[in-house]
């Protein structure tokens, strides 16, 4: 797939502008973006708009239909601080306490004080809507198409998986969020908000068609486009989150039993294209700034060793991992570096550790083998047996043995189980996705830890993201986040 990921777009900034066109098209750019891929055959000739092609005419070419589906993950990865691209990943780090930034731009974050008029709120709203998009458009296109059952299956698991993500991220972001689920812009424009069981009905649903129709084997030799265990495993965090502990076990149990993925020993390597550990990754999409690997080591690796590093990692996380008679945990070790500036050490994520090189050495690693032994010791430890507490613990271990760190104890209680889940989970997931925000919001443990960690005098009310005021000039039948 070196090749797919080729042209330039602009994502659109509202909901509003998303869904303006009365009649179904697909954007060009789609399937420019993955022209290098299919052939050098002429695009069709229609009398659409320049920019689009009739979705009908579209959907009956394999090829192109492929590329329409490719194009999502295009736009989900095309520019810097995008919902896809790390902007979720940093302005969830920094509203927990992964990491801040010190040059002012995401304070109301960092001192979670967020106002309905907050920068880049927006973003994580309207992005994530535009993806659903794609993929209503894809999921309706590839269903009225003449294309072979097997095609037709692979490419709408594709888009449901998609737009399972997204409605993941914004109900997780923002609690209801309208339900938008065909190409209908003038029923989707003036959407009410989901309640959030319903969204994760939806969700559930989404996943386990896409488990269905989703073949085993990856399309293509990379891990940028999901197969059937990429849907299981957001699936069984799914479960998680609504606290259906016996399908979350069972859920990551079957993506943990899968040899194809491993938990490599060199911490180094679990954010490389060639990981192991990778389940789904995004590749960098990139025709702006020459050898960007990942937006995120693009954004946060310092231009020079003698720099001021702006992101850096909170003092209390850094003194939380552990050091024991082993040595010092191996995920501070490795996944985060120190830089003096000034004669002062500043301690930035070092995950992804590259900026710019070629040949491309790091994607954008969005799901990863360490989170399904998490997903099963939570989901374990919440069961709460003897038994199902000693192999919670067993699965925590695996990750800690892999960090250098002391293995914990299998006779642990049912509170010190969960406690210790909550701490993997952050020596592990640091920086990645809003794992630490989600976790300590859904845990209803953000107060606890936060107003101690961040020092702010974080509230409960504080826990609430609210939606962008541009956004809610959008549908008028949108309600603040309340």
């Amino acid at each position: 797939m070196k090749s797919v990921f080729k042209n330039k777009w602009k994502l659109p900034t509202s909901v509003n502008k998303i869904k303006t066109m009365k009649v179904k098209f697909i954007p060009l750019y789609i399937i420019a973006t993955s022209v290098s891929l299919l052939s050098c055959e002429k695009f069709l000739e229609v009398d659409s708009p320049k920019n689009q092609v009739a979705a009908e005419t579209a959907f009956q070419d394999e090829k192109i239909a492929n590329a329409t589906v490719i194009g999502m993950y295009t736009s989900m990865n095309g520019f810097n601080s995008q919902f896809g691209s790390g902007l979720l990943s940093t302005l969830l780090s920094i509203a927990a306490d992964d990491y801040l930034y010190a040059a002012g731009s995401y304070d109301a974050f960092k001192d979670n004080a967020l106002l309905s008029s907050t920068s880049f709120l927006d973003r994580l709203w309207s992005q994530p809507y535009a993806h659903i998009g794609q993929a209503n458009k894809v999921i309706e296109g590839v269903e009225n198409s003449t294309l072979s059952t097997s095609v037709k299956a692979q490419l709408i698991g594709e888009a449901k998986f998609v737009r399972a993500f997204c409605y993941f991220y914004l109900v997780n972001t923002f609690n209801k969020v309208p339900l938008v689920k065909d190409t209908d812009v003038f029923k989707n424009n003036l959407l009410p908000q989901s309640s959030k069981q319903e969204v994760y009905d939806f969700i559930t649903q989404d996943l386990v068609d896409a488990v269905a129709n989703l073949t085993d084997p990856y399309v293509g030799t990379e891990r940028v486009r999901p197969n059937k265990k990429a849907a299981q495993a957001l699936l069984a965090r799914v479960y998680l989150y609504t606290q259906k502990w016996e399908l979350a076990e069972t859920t990551s149990s079957a993506v943990i039993a899968d040899t194809r993925y491993k938990i490599p020993t060199d911490l180094n390597s679990v954010f490389l294209k060639t990981s192991e550990e990778a389940i789904w990754q995004l590749q960098t999409v990139n025709t702006s700034t020459a050898g960007v690997n990942t937006w995120e080591g693009f954004s946060i690796v310092p231009t020079s060793a003698t720099v001021n590093p702006l992101y850096r990692v909170y003092q209390k996380t850094l003194d939380a991992f552990e050091s024991t008679v082993l040595g010092t945990d191996k995920r501070k070790v490795n996944w985060t570096k120190e830089q003096p500036f000034n004669g002062v050490p500043y301690s930035y994520p070092s995950k992804y550790k590259v900026r710019t090189s070629t040949p491309v050495a790091e994607y954008n690693t969005v799901l990863r083998l360490a989170e399904q032994y998490l997903i099963r010791a939570e989901a374990r430890a919440n069961i709460g047996t003897a038994a199902k507490l000693s192999v919670a613990v067993d699965d925590l271990n695996v990750l800690r043995a892999r960090a250098g760190v002391t293995l914990l104890s299998n006779t642990l209680n049912k509170a010190d189980a969960l406690l210790a889940v909550e701490k993997e989970r952050h020596f592990e997931l640091f920086g990645e996705w809003g794992h630490r925000w989600f976790d300590l919001v859904r845990t209803n443990r953000a107060v606890a830890v936060l107003s101690v960690t961040k020092g702010n005098g974080f509230t409960a009310s504080d826990m609430l993201i609210p939606i962008h005021d541009e956004i809610m000039k959008t549908n008028p039948n949108l309600k603040p986040n309340d």
